[in-house]
């Protein structure tokens, strides 16, 4: 069973609080892209191992080659 979790993030470039679903198991340590809600920047998301089961977001500003997928 799959479980899928709204997680939230901070943009790197505005600060401003967006959200992502992710399936825990299917997509850990696959990069996700999405844009900002206020700003419109195209980020990367990689969801990943945290501490005490706990999943960390790794979020950074996506290369301008890179189509939004």
């Amino acid at each position: 069973m799959n479980a899928t979790l709204e997680q939230e993030y901070l943009c790197p470039h505005c600060s401003h609080i967006n959200a992502i679903e992710l399936d825990t198991h299917r997509e850990m340590y696959r990069e996700k892209y999405t844009t900002c809600d206020k700003c419109g920047s195209h980020l990367e998301v990689v969801p990943a191992d945290g501490i005490g089961e706990k999943i960390n977001l790794i979020v950074s500003l996506a290369s301008s080659d890179i189509a939004l997928r």
